[in-house]
């Protein structure tokens, strides 16, 4: 019959089966006509081929993959020939007996070899990284990463509330110094008690006066935020006193005296408060040493009144014994008097001396007015040398001299107790009067504020600083370890 085809002659529409196998994959061999086909129709057969078209690498692959049952040649409408080509399920044995076309050995192959090659450099990327790179890894991008994560995404957010305040003292006139001496003054009196308001805020005592206030210690200790930045649950003093020291930051401005204070806490409203007792303890604190100074002026201005009253007390009173002693009111008036009868005496003295001179010039000795004369010379020099010896006496008893020495040192004395009296009873009348004022305050500058947005932690400042900390550390190690190798000699 004409349509009949015999099995062991190749037609043409096999050779064009067979040349479109050949372009689909390069380890499939060419299928060869046979005799009959060669003998019959060489050129026939040669044109056929030749305006055969190759199959397209995805109809190849669409012919292995395709889930037809036994390989089969089907015409397409250009009259091509496309084998199809029996994929068997797993588990089962495949129904044709056929082997396993090129096509679809050359692709598995394929595959094999890129699961190998990724799998290859999987495996050799560590093994072929030098000692540094590793080590960066594990030392510095591996911590760096790790810091990342936690404060991005573990990290319990801080709100900060933040106050400004300065301590202000109040000054006195004093007269005689200088405008810029005062300024000078107060400027450092104000710091110096910035200074004190500062330690007392770093002190566990306001702590402690705070958690009695508003439970701070079960805020910070809350199981609601992350392990590793809240406070223990049950902390001891030093772990408060850190823990109150790393969430609390208050700073002196040294030029100024002006105090910033920011406190941290997990919720706005809780650090507002915070921050508002904090400046209110700071006001009680000024307070209190303004109390405590006015007590302490005011008590030792009233002991100075009593050490000067004593001192006027005694003065007085030995001057009391010395008058009554010497039955003198005034021993240094008497001596003055004393003094000028001296001098009258001795004028007097000279004057008679001088006539007795005249007298004798023109007199005799035995003449009754020179004798009276000479009687009078000689009662007047006893008189003079008695007084004098009221005046000094040599010996040292009963001297009038001896007397006032004593007596200008009893009124000096005297006069020192009511100048000290005095002074100390001035003293303790201003100490007094600043009772009723305020000689230091706290002037609040900016109030504590309600944060509306967390500002710790910030991720990227932690990462930043923590790259650039493990970077220079570990550059620090390898410097070392680098001269320690150099000086052991390996």
């Amino acid at each position: 019959m004409p349509n009949e085809v015999n099995p062991n002659q190749a037609t043409p529409d096999q050779k064009s089966g067979t040349v479109a196998q050949t372009s689909a994959s390069t380890t499939a061999k060419p299928a060869q006509p046979t005799q009959a086909a060669q003998s019959t129709k060489p050129v026939e057969s040669t044109k056929q081929v030749q305006g055969v078209k190759p199959v397209q690498p995805v109809q190849a692959v669409k012919a292995v993959l395709s889930p037809q049952s036994p390989q089969t040649s089907k015409p397409t409408q250009t009259g091509e020939v496309v084998p199809q080509v029996q994929v068997s399920k797993p588990g089962r044995p495949s129904q044709s007996s056929q082997p396993a076309s090129p096509v679809q050995t050359a692709t598995q192959g394929q595959t094999a070899a890129t699961a190998k090659h990724e799998n290859e450099m999987k495996a050799t990327y560590w093994a072929k990284a030098t000692p540094v790179q590793r080590e960066l890894v594990l030392f510095v991008l591996l911590p760096t990463l790790l810091v990342f994560v936690y404060t991005a995404f573990l990290w319990s957010p801080m709100y900060v509330s933040e106050t400004k305040f300065a301590v202000r003292s109040g000054t006195e006139q004093s007269y005689g110094v200088d405008i810029a001496t005062q300024l000078l003054k107060t400027s450092n009196s104000s710091t110096q008690d910035a200074q004190v308001v500062e330690a007392y805020i770093r002190s566990p005592d306001i702590f402690e006066a705070l958690d009695k206030e508003l439970k701070i210690i079960d805020h910070y200790s809350s199981s609601e935020w992350d392990w590793l930045s809240r406070l223990t649950s049950s902390p001891t003093l030093w772990d408060k006193q850190t823990f109150w020291n790393w969430v609390s930051k208050p700073i002196v401005n040294p030029d100024n005296g002006i105090v910033t204070y920011t406190v941290r806490a997990y919720d706005p409203a809780m650090a507002q408060a915070i921050s508002q007792a904090v400046l209110k303890r700071s006001e009680a604190l000024v307070n209190e040493m303004n109390e405590r100074a006015r007590k302490d002026t005011l008590a030792l201005s009233e002991k100075e009144v009593e050490i000067a009253k004593d001192r006027v007390a005694k003065a007085q009173q030995a001057l009391e014994e010395f008058r009554n002693q010497h039955r003198d009111l005034d021993p240094q008036a008497t001596a003055t008097g004393l003094q000028t009868i001296v001098f009258e005496l001795e004028g007097e003295r000279a004057k008679l001396r001088a006539e007795i001179e005249e007298a004798q010039s023109y007199m005799k000795a035995s003449a009754p007015q020179l004798k009276n004369m000479q009687s009078r010379l000689a009662a007047l020099e006893k008189q003079l040398a008695s007084e004098k010896a009221r005046l000094v006496n040599q010996e040292g008893k009963d001297a009038l001299n001896s007397w006032v020495s004593g007596y200008e040192t009893l009124m000096i004395e005297s006069e020192f107790a009511k100048k000290q009296l005095t002074t100390a009873m001035t003293a303790m009348e201003t100490a007094r009067a600043s009772l009723l004022s305020k000689t230091r305050y706290i002037v609040p500058i900016e109030q504590p504020t309600l944060p509306d947005e967390s500002r710790y932690p910030n991720p990227w400042i932690f990462t930043i600083c923590t790259f650039l900390g493990l970077l220079l550390l570990y550059g620090l190690i390898r410097l070392i370890v680098a001269s320690v190798r150099e000086h052991a000699g390996f």
